[in-house]
């Protein structure tokens, strides 16, 4: 049986921390990243064979995004598991996102071991990203499940439920989403296969159209796919804020998420006209990890129950 009842405040405060720091955490590895940084602390799980950094910016930063994850994403994404299955274990979706969470934040944890200790190997550099952004993404998905009761069409909604001004809105939200998982890891591609700096001009690749070698190939596929699915992306998001019988939080994410890609393009030709600064690179990643979990806020929204506490139908129990 899963109960079609919100989460409590307190654990929707617990969520929100969890997304938040995950999305944090996700930001410094990328600082960790542009900053040369990954083996400013060469050992693991120390620095240089002891608990506290030597006083240099590297070693500083890299442990920075270590004690992040262990001192403060651990123990938020660990809680809100074990308040899941505590208090929430008649709600299948928040203890089911919630679980997965903890196994992610698990094998992100022993990815990221591994990526130190290989000295930062690209393939493993790139999957630790994934891996973060899924761990993000599974935990939007519990913050909107927690708010909204369960997702409709897995056993626990019958289509007459459905919020029919939605029209096929979810299944749109729901490609966007997984194009701007596709293209976060293109991007991280580009970068574990050194290809960042193979074309140092935009919109073109040294003037041309056509790559000469495997690495302007790498790069240039990145930006092309960024065109194909960023026009798929933006008429996603336009069919989410188009419409006066839109709920309002499908609006907020759709327009949210819309600025934020116009914003990421402009981002993504100065990474270029700038020589590759890293800030704009951080900035860049930043942006991407912001427009991933809208889009995953938006297409779990659009595949929830309604939240209408005070409908009769919204507080029946369903049987799976």
């Amino acid at each position: 049986m899963v109960v079609n009842q919100p989460a409590k405040p307190w654990f929707q405060t617990l969520c929100w921390l969890s997304v938040l720091s995950v999305g944090g955490l996700v930001v410094l590895g990328g600082v960790v990243r542009v900053t040369g940084s990954g083996l400013g602390c060469p050992d693991w799980p120390l620095c240089y064979g002891k608990i506290l950094p030597p006083w240099e910016f590297q070693a500083v930063v890299e442990y920075s995004h270590r004690l992040t994850a262990s001192a403060l994403v651990g123990p938020l994404v660990l809680g809100t598991c074990i308040a899941a299955w505590i208090s929430h274990r008649q709600n299948g979706w928040v203890v089911a996102s919630a679980t997965v969470a903890v196994v992610l934040l698990i094998g992100q944890a022993l990815l990221g071991g591994v990526t130190v200790l290989n000295e930062l190997p690209g393939g493993v550099v790139a999957a630790h990203l994934a891996l973060a952004q899924a761990l993000l993404g599974t935990l939007v998905l519990l913050l909107v499940v927690s708010y909204r009761r369960p997702l409709l069409g897995i056993g626990t909604a019958s289509p007459s439920r459905k919020d029919k001004s939605l029209g096929k809105l979810p299944m749109f939200m729901l490609v966007a989403a997984a194009a701007v998982y596709g293209l976060i890891l293109t991007g991280a591609y580009v970068t574990a296969a050194g290809a960042t700096a193979a074309c140092t001009t935009w919109p073109l690749c040294q003037g041309s159209l056509f790559p000469e070698t495997t690495t302007q190939a790498i790069h240039m596929g990145h930006r092309l796919a960024t065109l194909v699915l960023g026009f798929y992306i933006m008429y996603a998001l336009h069919l989410g804020f188009r419409g006066k019988d839109r709920p309002w939080v499908v609006k907020f994410l759709a327009m949210a998420a819309s600025m934020i890609l116009m914003v990421q393009v402009v981002v993504g030709a100065a990474t270029i006209w700038l020589d590759f600064a890293a800030s704009i690179r951080a900035l860049h990643l930043s942006l991407a990890t912001g427009l991933w979990g809208c889009t995953v806020g938006l297409a779990t929204v659009t595949q929830t129950y309604p939240n209408d506490a005070s409908s009769p139908e919204a507080l029946e129990p369903s049987h799976a």
